[in-house]
């Protein structure tokens, strides 16, 4: 796996994402089978969701420009995958954020249980620039991380908060002084230092009760995801596109 560095401290493991765009297609597809293999074979106590390349928690959006309406479907569904698969974990799952989280990369810190941010963390739903709209979760996940009205307005004005921000609103946990990875590893050993079929049974009771049954959610999703794929779509992507091959 080549786009990932894996780690294990003891207890802990560390998951690294080291190239630019992990959340495009192949990439989500990794980053599933490695969470999937840490939960049936060596399961950590915690396992950290961090990066080193400073793209990482992001989509690529030229895979998405000219993308066709079936296959914008099957790109939701697997995000929604990934989500799963986080989610299912029978350990805490704690993003560390250093450079920007937005769209799907904000999804995929929202299904994590836990999120520490470094002081130059972004993260925002910003889909409704590029003219669709989140496809990982993120339209139910975000009102219940931030509110509902603040999760409208970030999503329908395409708003990027900084991690000051994300904190006020309990988007992340906290800010770290440093690098979030120092901040994520103390957490998760405060965390490794209880029981952990407590910890476990906590985090499938929390969800269970808190998230029930998202799948009609991710569904309604997908397809209505799927359905902006076209002319509009295209022309803001393409505009986006042109804009960073700018700067």
């Amino acid at each position: 796996m080549s786009d990932f560095d894996i780690h294990h401290n003891g207890p802990l493991a560390i998951l690294t994402m080291t190239r630019a765009h992990c959340l495009d297609i192949d990439g989500k597809h990794a980053l599933t089978t490695a969470i999937k293999e840490f939960t049936s074979r060596d399961r950590p106590r915690a396992l950290i969701l961090t990066h080193t390349h400073p793209a990482a928690f992001l989509v690529d959006v030229a895979q998405l420009a000219d993308m066709k309406a079936d296959d914008a479907e099957q790109f939701s569904a697997s995000g929604h995958t990934l989500a799963a698969a986080i989610e299912a974990a029978p350990f805490p799952v704690i993003a560390a954020v250093d450079g920007p989280a937005l769209g799907g990369g904000c999804e995929l810190v929202l299904a994590c249980d836990l999120a520490i941010a470094g002081a130059n963390a972004q993260f925002g739903q910003i889909e409704a620039m590029g003219g669709v709209m989140p496809a990982f979760g993120g339209t139910w996940r975000l009102p219940r991380r931030v509110g509902l009205t603040k999760a409208l307005e970030m999503m329908f004005t395409g708003a990027v908060i900084d991690a000051a921000t994300a904190k006020s609103l309990g988007l992340v946990l906290d800010v770290a002084d440093g690098p979030a990875i120092d901040d994520a590893k103390a957490l998760a050993a405060r965390i490794t230092a209880t029981s952990a079929a407590s910890v476990a049974a906590i985090k499938k009771a929390v969800l269970y009760g808190y998230n029930r049954d998202p799948r009609d959610i991710n569904a309604y999703e997908q397809k209505h995801f799927a359905a902006l794929f076209g002319p509009e779509q295209s022309q803001r992507m393409h505009a986006f596109l042109k804009q960073q091959a700018k700067q």
